[in-house]
């Protein structure tokens, strides 16, 4: 049974936008949503390759990698719950800031190996994304016995896609039990494309998720929740 007071649907708030583009490095975000768990973004940071000979010396660290929201007039920031995948020259960081109110919201990115934080206003005019795009649109997949199951879209990068699945729960005992632990692949993501992705299991006191990426420009994708009896085609499989 569905839940009556479940959310309806999830607000693109930005789409996704290359943050800094340079000679190494490229940094994005997968776009900004308003979710049943709050306000929710994927931060990718790729190195690009190199010219072949030496390898140069590390660079420099001048800081934590943090992500945060601020909101103008308030004297604290929203800090991202943050977990991250890494594929070879690409890193993905999903962040899920919580319930940020509405107002002038800016998100603030720092990463160790760069000297200045990067800084998007939302009310901004938008970046370049055109090698960016969410091939499929995000959505919630079912509200059920006190649990919003939700994904983050497909984001297609230059190399690659990515997706994030999702159960929450305002109540602790909703995602109680073996049956969410992740060892019991409570949420799946199945490729169509044979070769294996890279998976990012994470389980809370009121989320499980799964972040997931291949390296298939394009692939076909189901994502799955056996405990809520869900399973969805969102990109066909040709």
């Amino acid at each position: 049974m569905s839940d009556s007071t479940a959310p309806t649907g999830i607000e693109l708030v930005r789409p996704p936008e290359v943050l800094l583009a340079h000679d190494e490095v490229q940094v994005f975000h997968g776009g900004i949503l308003r979710t049943p768990a709050g306000l929710y973004t994927t931060i990718g940071m790729r190195t690009l390759a190199r010219p072949s000979g030496p390898r140069p010396p590390a660079p420099p660290l001048f800081g934590q990698y943090g992500v945060s929201v601020t909101r103008s007039g308030d004297r604290f920031a929203y800090s991202a719950l943050a977990s991250t995948l890494s594929a070879g020259a690409i890193r993905f960081t999903s962040c899920l800031f919580g319930h940020v109110p509405d107002g002038d919201l800016v998100l603030d990115v720092v990463l160790p190996t760069i000297p200045r934080r990067l800084v998007l206003r939302f009310d901004s005019d938008r970046h370049d994304g055109a090698d960016l795009a969410l091939v499929a649109p995000p959505a919630i997949l079912r509200s059920a016995n006190g649990v919003t199951l939700w994904h983050a879209g497909v984001l297609r990068t230059e190399v690659g896609l990515v997706t994030h699945l999702e159960a929450t729960s305002s109540d602790d005992r909703a995602l109680g039990g073996a049956k969410w632990d992740v060892e019991h692949a409570p949420l799946t993501v199945t490729w169509s494309d044979p070769a294996p992705p890279r998976e990012a299991p994470q389980r809370g006191r009121d989320f499980v998720s799964v972040d997931s990426y291949h390296a298939a420009p394009a692939a076909g994708v189901s994502l799955a929740c056996p405990p809520l009896d869900v399973a969805v085609d969102v990109i066909g499989r040709g």
